[in-house]
C-alpha cells in the first residue's frame, strides 16, 4: 500500500453555524457540501469534515500549514479574538524547521498553525 495524503479529517462541532463561520472567516476556507451529507471546509487536496455532536466531549487536534509569516498569522488571530493556547514556538520537525502557534476553535479542538521555513 502506498499512501501519501490524507483525504479528510473529521472535526466534532456542537454548533455547525458557529464552526462554519470560524473556519471560513479565520482561515478563509471555502465551505462545501460533502458526499456524506456533512458540511466541510475545502483545503484543496483535503477536507475538514464537520460532524455535529450534541456536546464535544473529545475534541480533536490537527495542524495546518500557512503561507504567511508568523507575525502576520498572530496578528490575524488576535484580530479575530481567537483563543491562543501557546505563543509562537520555533522547532525542528521531521525534515524541516517550523514556527508554530496553537489555538482553539469554538469547540476546543486544538489547531497548530505552522509556518515552515
Amino acid at each position: 500500500m502506498n499512501i501519501r495524503e490524507i483525504e479528510y479529517i473529521t472535526i466534532p462541532v456542537s454548533n455547525l453555524e458557529v464552526s462554519l463561520r470560524f473556519y471560513h472567516e479565520v482561515f478563509d476556507l471555502r465551505i462545501v457540501d460533502l458526499p456524506n451529507g456533512d458540511k466541510g471546509a475545502d483545503l484543496r487536496k483535503q477536507f475538514l469534515d464537520f460532524h455535529i455532536e450534541d456536546k464535544v466531549e473529545h475534541p480533536t487536534s490537527f495542524g495546518l500549514i500557512a503561507h504567511d509569516s508568523m507575525k502576520d498569522i498572530k496578528a490575524h488571530l488576535i484580530n479575530y479574538f481567537v483563543d491562543i493556547v501557546s505563543e509562537p514556538t520555533e522547532k525542528t520537525e521531521v525534515r524541516r524547521n517550523v514556527n508554530s502557534i496553537t489555538i482553539l476553535d469554538p469547540d476546543k479542538n486544538r489547531i497548530e498553525v505552522n509556518e515552515f521555513r
